[in-house]
C-alpha cells in the first residue's frame, strides 16, 4: 500500500509558470505531474485551451490543478509578486554560463520566507524560453542529461523539479527573516541601473544585448533585500545628480 503525504507548506507558495505552452496534453500532464509532488500553483502564459478534452484527459487525478490554473497574458504579469524566479532550459546558450541543477534549484526555493512567493519557469515544447524571457528569471537551471538526447518531456521536466522541491521542502529548517524585494522592485532597479550607466556614457562594447542579461545574473545570485534595494537606488540617485551637475556646467 502507497503512503499518503501531506504537501510541505512550503511548496503552496511556488509557482509553476508555463509559458507559450501549445499542447493542451502536456498542460494536462504538467497538471498530474504537480499534484504527484504537492504543488497546486499552475499560471499558463498565452495558453491553448486548457480545460479541452485532451488537457483532461492527461490531468486524470489533478482536475483542482488544472481548472484553477491562472492565466496571464505575459510572463511579467505570471512573475508579478515574486521574489525569486527560476527559467530553466535544456540548451546551453551563450552568456548563461551559471546554471543550477534542480536540488540546488529546490532548496533555494523552499528556504524563501513563507510569505514569499517564488516561480518556477517552463518555456515552450520546442523551443523553450527565449533569452528575453529567461533574462526576467532571478536564476537559470538546467537537468543535466545524456549528451545524444538532452531534451526531456515538459512533464517530465517538471515532475524531476517537482520530486527536487518535495524532498527539499520535506526536511526540517529555519525560514530565513529577509525582507525580499519583489520581481516589480527588481525590475524598477535594473531599469534605474540601466538609466544611470547611459547618464554616465558606458557603452558595452562587447554584446551590449548580452550586458544587461551578465547585470541581472549578478544580482539573481545575490540574495538581496529591500534594504539592499535602497540603498542601490541612492547610488543611482547620486550618479543622476553628479550627471546632471557636470553636465549643467560643459554647457555654461
Amino acid at each position: 500500500m502507497r503512503q499518503q503525504t501531506t504537501a510541505p507548506e512550503a511548496l503552496n507558495r511556488i509557482r509553476v509558470v508555463l509559458a507559450g505552452t501549445k499542447e493542451p496534453g502536456n498542460i494536462g500532464s504538467v497538471a498530474r505531474a504537480m499534484k504527484n509532488m504537492g504543488l497546486s500553483r499552475l499560471y499558463l502564459v498565452d495558453p491553448p485551451d486548457h480545460t479541452c478534452g485532451d488537457a483532461r484527459k492527461m490531468a486524470h487525478g489533478s482536475g483542482e490543478v488544472l481548472y484553477g490554473a491562472t492565466v496571464c497574458e505575459s510572463l511579467e504579469e505570471a512573475l508579478s509578486g515574486t521574489v525569486l524566479s527560476v527559467g530553466t532550459t535544456h540548451r546551453k546558450r551563450e552568456h548563461l554560463d551559471v546554471m543550477y541543477g534542480p536540488r540546488s534549484v529546490a532548496e533555494k526555493l523552499v528556504s524563501l520566507p513563507l510569505d514569499k512567493e517564488a516561480a518556477l519557469v517552463f518555456g515552450r515544447e520546442e523551443n523553450g524560453l527565449t533569452n528575453n524571457e529567461l533574462g526576467l528569471c532571478s536564476l537559470i537551471a538546467n537537468i543535466p542529461t545524456a549528451h545524444r538526447y538532452p531534451s526531456l518531456n515538459l512533464s517530465q521536466a517538471v515532475l524531476i523539479f517537482g520530486y527536487e522541491l518535495y524532498r527539499a521542502a520535506a526536511k526540517p529548517g529555519e525560514q530565513p527573516e529577509l525582507d525580499l524585494p519583489t520581481f516589480e522592485e527588481m525590475e524598477s532597479l535594473y531599469a534605474h541601473l540601466g538609466s544611470a550607466l547611459d547618464k554616465l556614457g558606458f557603452p558595452s562594447d562587447y554584446m551590449p544585448k548580452a550586458f544587461p542579461r551578465s547585470i541581472r545574473r549578478l544580482f539573481g545570485r545575490i540574495s538581496m533585500d529591500r534594504r539592499d534595494v535602497a540603498t542601490m537606488h541612492r547610488i543611482f540617485r547620486q550618479i543622476d545628480k553628479f550627471v546632471a551637475v557636470h553636465k549643467s556646467d560643459a554647457e555654461s
